[in-house]
């Protein structure tokens, strides 16, 4: 039993990592690509990147519902290889692009057929031992962050050299091949779920399925937690790398830009693994708190950056925060939620959040065009803040499985208790 999870897990880890890595080799310079269709100005730059988010967040959020129930019906493989040969072909659809509007068709088609972090993840949660969940989730967080560290850094050098084209087209077939993987190596025992019991004999439909699950109070509040902290990202999302332009003012920003795009993400590649089993001991709620609180106080200080130096660094540190948040909530998600539902639960979260995600670009770039770049940054951090007061006050009475977390305080507390008996007698 222990040996066929594990090396399901570590085939799933490689093809997601170089996945990742073809998506990403290409993701954060769009705001850049975009510049080479006579748009020149940072402003309009800007604008054009925010509607890239949007439209991947929207068809992302109408399609995500859909795949989740399809991966509690024909399996949860099926879905991590549809969303790797999807997102491959649509990262070589970029290089044919003559347009911009071209490109952001090619976003809205890439919310639509990817997905591939939601798919590993269901595919990871139903697979593996509840024992080893959360060490498990936090190292597929961590190969997430691994990947898009490692995108980015190999990604700005290769279309310095050989140009965007040759990179999407390069980055494309890696996010095919990942596919290819899966699909020839990945293997998965998959029993249909069978609710031939509820409503009378007839199968539970989607809505049936979403309304159970909305019923229950601790997923409502996570699913609005998720979808707020995803918002928030989004709004920051196309303003980073053109604030970085602007600070580099007229210094090659690519490679640059790729160096502390990987940073970031390795920083939260390890972060993830760290607090994705740190949370078993310390709590979930806990690290999700202190993941949310840290991200505000950085951003906050990334809005008064002086320096590419400066703004790099902070980056980097927000790296390790984000970490944090992430493998925490999909953890939470995964004890509240029976195993056989996840499909369908991580496919209304997608769709939760990438409806956020679709929202915040456009927030950001209309007040980065409107009050600058740096006021994004403060904005931001004011409502991470927000989201951290009420996640922790909402999250006060929700009761988690977490039997590790409870027999270290049990052990901290006879160890303290020892201590305490040790010095009565020493005293006497």
């Amino acid at each position: 039993m222990e040996r066929p999870w594990r090396r399901n897990f570590y085939i799933l880890l490689a093809a997601e990592l170089f996945a990742i890595m073809g998506f990403q080799a290409v993701q954060p310079f769009l705001p850049y690509y975009i510049q080479e269709f006579n748009v020149e100005d940072l402003a309009e730059a800007l604008v054009w990147a925010g509607y890239m988010g949007t439209a991947g967040g929207i068809t992302m959020a109408i399609s995500s519902p859909i795949w989740g129930t399809m991966a509690d019906r024909f399996g949860r493989k099926a879905m991590v290889v549809r969303s790797m040969l999807g997102g491959g072909i649509t990262v070589i659809f970029m290089a044919y692009a003559v347009t911009v509007e071209q490109i952001l068709v090619a976003r809205a088609l890439q919310g639509a057929l990817a997905g591939t972090v939601t798919a590993c993840i269901t595919l990871v949660s139903t697979t593996t031992p509840k024992q080893h969940l959360g060490y498990a989730l936090g190292l597929m967080q961590g190969t997430f962050m691994l990947g898009a560290s490692l995108g980015p850094l190999l990604g700005g050098p290769f279309i310095e050299h050989f140009g965007y084209y040759n990179c999407f087209i390069v980055s494309g077939v890696l996010v095919l091949l990942a596919g290819v993987a899966v699909k020839l190596w990945v293997h998965e025992d998959f029993q249909p779920e069978d609710r031939s019991g509820i409503n009378g004999g007839e199968h539970e439909s989607f809505y049936q399925g979403a309304m159970r699950l909305f019923r229950m109070r601790a997923f409502l509040i996570m699913l609005t937690c998720m979808m707020l902290v995803q918002f928030a990202f989004g709004v920051i999302m196309p303003v980073v790398p053109l604030f970085l332009q602007q600070l580099a003012g007229e210094e090659d920003i690519l490679t640059l830009a790729g160096v502390v795009f990987s940073l970031m993400g390795l920083f939260g590649a390890v972060s993830s693994v760290v607090f994705g089993r740190w949370s078993e001991y310390f709590g979930a709620r806990q690290t999700l708190l202190g993941g949310l609180a840290s991200t505000a106080v950085l951003l906050v200080l990334q809005g008064l950056s002086i320096s590419v130096l400066m703004l790099g660094a902070l980056m980097v540190l927000a790296g390790l925060a984000t970490g944090a948040i992430r493998p925490v909530t999909s953890s939470i998600i995964t004890r509240i939620v029976a195993e056989e539902d996840r499909g369908k639960a991580f496919g209304i979260v997608t769709s939760a959040t990438a409806f956020g995600w679709a929202l915040g670009p456009t927030v950001g770039a209309y007040i980065g065009a409107t009050w600058g770049f740096r006021t994004v940054f403060f904005f931001t951090a004011a409502f991470f803040s927000i989201v951290a007061g009420w996640a922790w006050r909402a999250m006060a009475d929700v009761e988690l499985e977490e039997p590790a977390r409870k027999a270290w305080l049990q052990t901290v507390r006879k160890r303290l208790v020892e201590r305490r008996d040790n010095k009565r007698r020493n005293s006497e």
